[in-house]
């Protein structure tokens, strides 16, 4: 064969411009070169064809991480929604039990006649609904930190996402 091959590859050219030593009954030139052309032009068009398929990867992943960053800013926004209805209904179980408690309160001072004109012992035990209200939203807000974090991990997980408009 009267061509090298250059660190083990060939080429589509190499394959165009090889010549080979005729020897005794060998195989027909024109034959031989045809085949030759015609596996050149395979791997030219197999490159080609090798090529777009990059270009269309690259384009097929920054869709699908738009569309990543599209769903974490939904979930975000949806943490934040739940956290809000969260917050506003403890506020409400909070004012409601106050007010119960109040008015039980103004209901017993009423109910009871003052025999004595010591002071009132001071107020020590807990009210129950107020301390489930409370372990209610302490429970809340370690499960909204939860998914918070877990949400800052997927989207750190994302790496750096092409602005859109870009």
């Amino acid at each position: 064969m009267s061509t090298s091959i250059h660190g083990g590859r060939i080429s589509p050219s190499d394959v165009r411009n090889a010549t080979f030593e005729q020897v005794g009954h060998g195989y027909e030139p024109g034959a031989v070169h045809h085949f030759l052309a015609a596996v050149a032009d395979q791997m030219d068009a197999d490159r080609v064809q090798l090529e777009a398929r990059g270009a269309n990867a690259q384009d097929e992943m920054v869709k699908i991480i738009s569309q990543a960053q599209v769903l974490a800013e939904k979930f975000v926004a949806e943490a934040e929604q739940y956290s809000k209805d969260l917050v506003a209904s403890a506020r409400t179980q909070y004012s409601e039990i106050l007010r119960r408690a109040e008015n039980a309160a103004v209901s017993r001072t009423e109910g009871q006649a003052v025999a004595t004109t010591q002071a009132a012992p001071a107020y020590t035990t807990p009210i129950d609904e107020i301390e489930y209200v409370r372990t209610y939203t302490k429970v809340a807000q370690v499960q909204l930190r939860a998914v918070i974090d877990a949400l800052a991990e997927q989207v750190d997980k994302l790496g750096d996402v092409p602005k859109s408009g870009q």
